[in-house]
């Protein structure tokens, strides 16, 4: 008898290795997440728990960068966008800069592979600088231009607690550049990372990412040590083309959590980083830097508490063929809070900082000189949140006072109240003022470089001073149903003794001077609402315009169409989805409306995650960005465009 032997379908074969392959993984995934012991205080993160808080409990998220104290949002009189890091999670995040996008208020726009314009209430650019940016109370910002450089502001994105986002004024308290707004940054404390942490993931544009981080305690001192990457593929440009702008960046740092007592924290922490950045017609730039900061907190009382912090941070860019800048950063700040009979919550504090740079000026394009500088900022600030009718008004007051090597002394002053007729509403309004101070474009920067015995078109003067901001806001923030709650902020920015660009008697040589002045007003809305135990949606809507105009006197023929180019509108709406079989389904759609000069064309995008965990400490998640088409332009420059494309990339979390 002849039996005959017919081997399975090929399709069958694909398909039972494609199952093994994929059991293995899970057993891998179950062997790394599962079976290690647990360390000592190990609480791992649950996730599944937070995000199904109710909606009354996520609106006690408390905040700190209103009054540079703990209070719940909704009595806080500012408008704030508040990122969470379930928010993080939710959306697949793994890069700040499409984190910052969570923020409804905020315009995020990615230029190349790794540039990005990032601004709120106008006067957004690359090189953006009425925004403060902090990362755990250290200052990001940059006196070569007075903004941030993005390309290299990275974390290990699961230890990211909360980001805080001010829209509008806030430098009474964080200090001149906090112009349009203050976004902070705050890490988890080492306490509440404890264990190990592996993320990791790839797609066709995230070309590979992820870190590893692990916490521990050694007596009563708390700490967790990581590392991370992220590689980035180059992106397109506009008119066809690879862009050559491939991002590759590396990070590793630590943080511990001393409890010295009972009422004593000493927190010490740093990073380091390299990264390089491709460039379309010249060698990658190259980026490296590390910081330490220690802090001090003590605490006095229910109502009293000090903090001292001293941190430094060293930053090195070169960009072939144009300059090579580092930087060093010495920063001392006090702080003291208290109570004065249950009427009065004062905040004061003061601030010494100083900024070394060595520049080399490498190519004929430019030049910063001097070559080397030194600069020193000193400042006091002082507010008082005055509970006129206890439970019902509150009336702040302050001022910043300080003394930079640029522009000399300056004052910030603000006044706020904040009307709670109910429990669940909350009026505000503020009138502030601020200040952009000069960088060492505005007054060092010479173009082309001198050294090449070209003529001189364009250069920076000394004579430029503070570009000044008076603000005025009104807000409403309610919960008119148990769930559902609304956000209201309109605005009315008067800006004067903005940037120009004039000519220098009647030669061809421009100088930047401080002739223009403009409004910017609008409107920003929020409202979420949790439609069932496993469902939430969540929107926002910016409604903006801006009208900069010259002054007497100036020759400037641009009109300040240089020092922004924002959208009138943007609409984000999201969808957060519980599924069963611990299955999430999230959605963000996003409309931005069209850039004036240089012209870039109204986009909408919608960004998907679909995630799930099999097993708690195990997370997985396929993720797709920008899948409405294939790709848009987010930001156009005035020499070469790129196009933000379609992505697609697939990520794990594990805890044990």
């Amino acid at each position: 008898m002849v039996r005959l032997i017919i081997p399975p379908p090929r399709v069958r074969q694909s398909a039972r290795t494609a199952l093994q392959g994929w059991l293995a993984l899970r057993l891998l995934l179950a062997f790394l997440c599962g079976s290690a012991p647990a360390q000592e205080g190990h609480e791992p993160l649950d996730p599944v728990k937070l995000k199904r808080l109710p909606l009354d409990q996520l609106l006690e998220t408390e905040i700190t960068s209103v009054s540079r104290r703990v209070e719940p949002l909704k009595r806080a009189p500012s408008a704030i966008d508040v990122v969470t890091d379930e928010d993080i999670r939710r959306t697949g995040a793994n890069n700040l800069q499409d984190a910052l996008r969570l923020a409804t208020g905020l315009h995020v726009a990615q230029v190349d592979g790794h540039d990005w314009a990032i601004s709120a209430r106008g006067f957004n650019t690359t090189t953006s600088n009425k925004m403060q940016v902090l990362m755990d109370g250290r200052n990001l910002y940059t006196p070569l231009y007075s903004g941030v450089f993005w390309d290299v502001q990275h974390t290990f994105m699961p230890d990211v607690e909360q980001i805080e986002v001010i829209r509008g004024p806030g430098a009474t308290l964080w200090g001149a550049n906090a112009v349009n707004g203050v976004i902070n940054i705050r890490s988890k404390s080492a306490r509440d990372t404890q264990g190990w942490l592996l993320q990791g993931g790839a797609g066709n544009v995230e070309q590979g990412f992820g870190g590893v981080r692990y916490g521990g305690k050694i007596g009563d001192t708390f700490y967790r040590v990581y590392a991370t990457t992220l590689n980035r593929a180059d992106m397109s440009r506009e008119r066809g083309g690879n862009a050559r702008d491939a991002y590759s960046l590396t990070q590793a740092g630590f943080r511990t959590d001393t409890d010295l007592s009972a009422g004593d924290l000493l927190t010490f922490q740093g990073d380091m980083y390299t990264g390089r950045f491709g460039q379309l017609v010249a060698n990658d730039v190259e980026a490296s830097g590390g910081n330490l900061l220690a802090r001090w907190t003590r605490t006095l009382s229910a109502d009293s508490s000090l903090m001292l912090q001293g941190y430094y941070d060293r930053t090195h860019r070169l960009v072939p063929g144009t300059f090579e800048e580092v930087r060093n950063n010495y920063d001392l700040e006090f702080q003291h809070s208290f109570t004065v009979n249950d009427a009065h919550d004062i905040v004061w504090g003061l601030n010494f900082r100083a900024s070394q740079d060595e520049i080399s000026n490498l190519g004929p394009g430019l030049a910063f000189l001097p070559a080397a500088e030194t600069l020193y900022l000193i400042s006091g600030y002082i507010q008082d949140d005055f509970h006129v009718i206890p439970n019902l008004l509150t009336v702040t007051l302050g001022t910043k006072l300080e003394h930079n090597s640029f522009s000399g002394f300056e004052y910030q002053p603000s006044l706020r109240f904040a009307l709670t007729p109910t429990p669940n509403q909350t009026f505000w309004g503020a009138v502030s003022r601020s200040v952009r101070t000069p960088s060492r474009i505005d007054q060092d920067l010479f173009a082309p470089n001198p050294a090449f015995a070209a003529p001189t078109t364009l250069q920076g003067t000394r004579a430029y001073q503070s570009e000044v901001l008076l603000a005025y806001e009104l807000g409403y923030r309610a919960r008119p149903l148990s769930n559902v709650t609304t956000d209201l902020a309109l605005f009315y920015h008067d800006f004067s003794h903005v940037r120009s660009i004039e000519p220098i008697g009647a030669g061809p040589t421009l100088t930047f001077g401080n002739l223009l002045e403009g409004e910017v007003y609008g409107a920003e809305f929020e409202a979420k609402w949790q439609a069932t135990r496993w469902w939430r949606v969540e929107g926002g809507y910016t409604v903006m315009r801006t009208h900069l105009r010259t002054d007497a006197g100036s020759r400037d023929t641009r009109g300040g169409t240089v020092e922004g180019n924002d959208p009138n509108n943007i609409f984000v709406l999201r969808s957060l989805w519980d599924l069963p079989g611990d299955f999430e389904l999230d959605a963000t759609f996003r409309y931005v409306g069209a850039l004036p000069r240089p012209q870039t064309p109204a986009y909408s995008t919608l960004d998907l995650r679909l995630g799930w965990e099999p097993k708690p400490g195990l997370e997985l998640a396929i993720v797709g960005r920008n899948l409405l088409d294939a790709k848009h332009p987010e930001y156009r420059t005035t020499t070469v465009s790129r196009e933000v494309g379609r992505s697609v990339y697939f990520m794990f979390t594990c805890r044990f």
